[in-house]
């Protein structure tokens, strides 16, 4: 069966602590990860990808046991700390989140992004930011906003070329 992405569907809202959320959605006739915790963590491991290629290598992310860094050219002190990656899965579940620990860009530690892939002939994947606090008020929401819309919309696509091939 061809893999095929409907639905393209974003979601933003701030809540009155400051903090925002933006979430991502499409559906995929196919399976883009296998229901395992390798395929949670290639969900994982394909967006820091991602976030690499659409800032053009400006922003590296490293990746390890302890977190994950996005750094302005592999350097000190990383935009974003995240703590390290949080799989689970379930029959027709999987998912990889990741804890907001600090960075430049956070204005305090807080909040999340998760990886999401639910249904297995046809799944929803998701891509959310829940409660993150950013440091420059409302002109850095909407840049965290319209960046990781495209960074989910690019992320997607590039999932299921790479589950087509």
């Amino acid at each position: 069966m061809p893999l095929e992405l409907d639905g393209w569907r974003s979601r933003d809202r701030s809540r009155g602590d400051g903090a925002i959320d933006s979430a991502q959605r499409a559906v995929v006739t196919g399976r883009l990860a296998e229901p395992s915790d390798d395929g949670a963590r290639k969900l994982g491991h394909g967006y820091w990808l991602e976030v690499q290629r659409a800032t053009r290598g400006l922003v590296r992310c490293r990746e390890s046991d302890r977190g994950v860094r996005l750094l302005p050219l592999g350097l000190r002190p990383a935009l974003l700390a995240l703590g390290p990656a949080r799989v689970a899965v379930d029959r027709d579940r999987i998912r990889c989140s990741y804890d907001v620990v600090g960075g430049v860009l956070a204005r305090r530690a807080g909040g999340s992004l998760t990886l999401a892939q639910t249904g297995l002939e046809r799944a929803e994947v998701c891509i959310a930011v829940e409660g993150f606090f950013p440091r420059l008020g409302v002109l850095d929401r909407r840049f965290v906003r319209r960046f990781h819309a495209s960074v989910s919309r690019r992320y997607l696509g590039r999932l299921v070329e790479q589950a087509r091939s």
